[in-house]
């Protein structure tokens, strides 16, 4: 089995166009195997694709929060020319992606969830029902969530980790390990709900930079986690960890996320990232 795992990176995005192939061989060369996650119908249809050309590289299909409306146009993501962005919003057509899984190695659906940064009711209705949607998918395909959630900065009134936790036990008719929480950023209480109700917690290149506690206590957070239910990832090409901060992601990083993890839980790095690719392999069948 390989040292690591990326289990939440966009190497299929338009800002990986120039370089693609060489990252997802340098990742492969140094025993990092990669899932990359689809945030609407074409990123999720090229992740899918690029799971046949290469062993060790696999794929979520699912639409993103924030693609449920027409408000944010991300050009690491769909170009500068925005030809592939949806003008109304995207609308989860389960049809649509359930054939997707049809054409590759499909391990999850999302990214999905609920997105709070910005808090318009309006919009995060459709959050709503395209994240029920996607949950039911799951469901059907016997297959695990990439949940997304966010909170917005600045107002506390509203906890999207909750909302989320209620909705997944609300409508998974599935029994534990639902699914993870990929970039987690909330609180101990929030991972301890989520892992109670079988979603691992992924982290990503922030718990390396200088501690925020007021944004997320990650050596508190991580502390908490058990071993067994936690997970890494770059979310590639954004956030890139200490000693990379500052330049475009890649999944070869992750190795800093699983070293800083070991720091902060007092225990050997090689067993915290054998035992981080034990938790993938059971959460996705990989």
């Amino acid at each position: 089995m390989p040292k690591y795992i990326d289990i939440h990176a966009h190497t299929n995005f338009k800002v990986f166009d120039e370089n693609r192939e060489e990252i997802i061989l340098r990742a492969l060369e140094n025993d990092t195997w990669i899932i990359n996650i689809g945030t609407q119908y074409d990123t999720s249809k090229k992740a899918v694709e690029m799971t046949n050309q290469y062993e060790g590289v696999y794929s979520t299909i699912g639409l993103h929060p924030i693609h449920t409306t027409a408000s944010h146009h991300d050009e690491s993501e769909l170009g500068a020319d925005g030809k592939e962005f949806t003008s109304r919003g995207e609308i989860f057509d389960k049809e649509k992606y359930r054939e997707l899984t049809k054409l590759g190695k499909v391990v999850g659906i999302g990214e999905c969830g609920l997105d709070y940064y910005h808090l318009e009711e309006e919009n995060i209705e459709k959050q709503r029902v395209a994240f029920i949607s996607q949950i039911e998918l799951a469901n059907e395909l016997d297959i695990p969530l990439m949940l997304h959630v966010r909170n917005n900065p600045n107002d506390k009134s509203r906890n999207a980790y909750f909302d989320v936790y209620e909705l997944v036990k609300k409508y998974s008719t599935r029994g534990d390990t639902k699914g993870v929480s990929h970039f987690f950023a909330g609180s101990v209480e929030d991972m301890k709900r989520f892992v109670e109700i079988g979603i691992y917690i992924s982290f990503a290149g922030p718990i390396t930079y200088k501690p925020k506690p007021e944004i997320c206590d990650y050596e508190a957070v991580i502390r908490e986690t058990p071993l067994d239910m936690i997970l890494s990832d770059t979310d590639s090409p954004y956030v890139a960890p200490v000693p990379h901060r500052g330049s475009q992601n890649e999944p070869t990083y992750v190795k800093h996320i699983v070293s800083k993890i070991a720091q902060i839980k007092g225990l050997d790095e090689v067993d915290v990232a054998k035992q981080i690719f034990i938790n993938a392999s059971k959460l996705f069948n990989i």
